[in-house]
């Protein structure tokens, strides 16, 4: 019976890029901050300011692929070419009660186009680190096929775990 589960690590990763294994020199991927917008409300009801954060809408949303160096596919990522990217990582959990380990799944689709790509420094010896920079409209991440988070900016759907914050404010305004 498991008793202690400790998430540790990403033991490891794979990514595939529309579908295909080509991201094999991607040493990391650098998933999306979730900022909302706001508005300061002030007025009668209100004792000050509140900077109240505008629900279901969100900042713009940037994805990093870190590379190795660059490549065939890492060079082709540039001027506003859109994407699909699969990244699959194997989460090492310990178990203090059973002295033993297991591995869950965390699973991340985003959809995006490329803004920009970095090659890197060429130097003898050294990896080059370069990095494309992804505009991320779609992103959903799941947890053994478990869904955490789902944001569509242009399907206008916001999920979080099983509910869609988003349902209402379709139906408020003639979407559903």
């Amino acid at each position: 019976m498991a008793t202690n589960r400790i998430p540790e690590l990403i033991n490891d990763m794979r990514a595939y890029l529309d579908g295909a294994d080509d991201m094999i020199s991607v040493k990391s991927l650098e998933l999306p901050k979730f900022n909302n917008p706001t508005e300061d409300i002030t007025g009668i009801g209100v004792m000050g300011t509140i900077s109240a954060p505008v629900l279901g809408h969100f900042d713009s949303m940037e994805a990093v692929a870190n590379w190795q160096v660059p490549t065939k596919t890492s060079t082709k990522l540039v001027a506003g070419k859109a994407i699909s990217l699969d990244a699959y990582a194997a989460v090492q959990v310990f178990d203090g009660g059973e002295g033993s380990y297991s591995f869950d799944q965390y699973h991340v689709i985003i959809k995006g186009r490329v803004k920009s790509h970095e090659p890197g420094t060429i130097e003898a010896q050294k990896a080059m680190n370069s990095k494309t920079t992804i505009e991320v409209y779609y992103i959903k991440i799941e947890y053994n096929d478990e869904n955490m988070i789902e944001i569509d900016k242009y399907g206008y759907k916001c999920v979080i775990g099983a509910e869609d914050i988003t349902a209402e404010i379709r139906r408020a305004i003639g979407m559903n």
